[in-house]
């Protein structure tokens, strides 16, 4: 399984009218990836990828000796891991050229910890050029563009409570009408508006 592509509960009553706000509900892990219409061009597939475990997981990354992977499942034991659901998305006839997932952790903290763990892991990974860029209105949100081998790829990073999510996108160098990091951003946006503050369903 790839795990990228070279690619608060509001509470409280409002001001002045003694209506009281109602809580967010509960999202469960499906209804935190992307779905139909939310990023242009993309579409899922229909079948989703669930990892229960941590060592599922991460046999799925870019670990090249047995010390690394053990490392990695020890941290996501204590950082709290409950599970993984991921889904590729479809871009025309080019099958598996974007990503989603989330991955549910046991607090806000450990979220943001993996964030940054993972985006060094994947920057270490990489065996072409990596780079940075901003990711505009979802706090603490980070980007990446990694390129290499004829292929680019373009990711982001996102924690919202115990959630830690990506959505990437990827591409074949010589792709004549690549798709757009701004509709990444968006499609990310999107996302991100629906569910952030919900908690675990």
């Amino acid at each position: 399984m790839r795990r990228s592509l070279s690619i608060a509960v509001v509470a409280g009553l409002l001001a002045g009218t003694g209506v009281a706000l109602a809580s967010p509900k509960p999202l469960p892990l499906r209804d935190r990836l992307i779905e139909q219409g939310d990023f242009a061009g993309f579409r899922p597939e229909s079948k989703t990828h669930s990892f229960s475990t941590a060592k599922a997981w991460v046999a799925g990354g870019p670990h090249s000796t047995a010390a690394q992977t053990s490392a990695e499942i020890a941290r996501l034991h204590r950082e709290g891991f409950v599970a993984v659901l991921a889904v590729f998305l479809d871009r025309g006839s080019a099958q598996g050229s974007g990503l989603s997932w989330v991955m549910q952790l046991g607090s806000a903290a450990s979220a943001r910890a993996e964030l940054k763990v993972d985006l060094m892991e994947n920057k270490a990974a990489s065996s072409g050029s990596f780079s940075a860029f901003p990711v505009p209105g979802i706090p603490g949100a980070q980007g990446y563009r990694v390129s290499g081998g004829g292929s680019v790829g373009e990711n982001i990073f996102f924690a919202d409570g115990p959630f830690l999510s990506l959505v990437g996108q990827g591409w074949s160098s010589g792709d004549k009408t690549p798709p757009t990091r701004a509709g990444l951003i968006a499609a990310v946006k999107k996302l991100y508006t629906r569910v952030h503050g919900h908690p675990a369903g």
